[in-house]
């Protein structure tokens, strides 16, 4: 035995031992890889549904304060007793007008808007024929159509004062 021998590892061990870190180094980027894009996919899913209930939402209140629902010539108006704000359906998306605009970029594929179950399909002159109790629409979202149904319910007293 020579006695300037150093004790260290050898070349063979080494090679397994930097095997070994590839192998677990490879594995652990793969899974963040996975990891990653599926964190970035659901986020984008839920932005563009946050959009979605936003709208649900904003629409869902506009109609039940509304003193009467309209239909115009590109969307809906709903007014009360201060203030109206008309929502613009178009191929772009649905734009609220109020005092602040807001831009929901949703495809909208079919609307409908009805009186006392009969439609309305173009606006009029006379506010009284263009008035709806009933509308709803179809978003595609993600390959996928969605429903809506919005109802405003008016009393007698409400349509006398709308409808003279």
């Amino acid at each position: 035995m020579n006695k300037y021998q150093v004790k260290a590892f050898t070349i063979m061990e080494m090679t397994v031992a930097m095997l070994i870190s590839a192998v677990v180094i490879a594995f652990t980027y793969t899974a963040y890889s996975i990891l990653s894009r599926s964190y970035i996919t659901f986020v984008r899913k839920n932005n563009d549904m946050e959009a979605i209930i936003q709208l649900d939402r904003l629409f869902r209140k506009d109609v039940s304060r509304a003193a009467a629902v309209y239909r115009t010539e590109n969307g809906i108006a709903l007014k009360d007793s201060s203030n109206t704000i008309s929502y613009e359906i178009n191929e772009i998306g649905v734009i609220r007008k109020a005092i602040v605009s807001d831009t929901f970029k949703v495809q909208v594929s079919q609307s409908l808007a009805t009186f006392e179950n009969r439609p309305i399909a173009t606006s009029a002159d006379d506010t009284g024929a263009n008035l709806i109790d009933d509308f709803s629409f179809t978003l595609l979202f993600r390959n996928e159509k969605i429903p809506y149904h919005y109802h405003k319910t008016y009393s007698s007293a409400n349509l006398i004062q709308i409808v003279p």
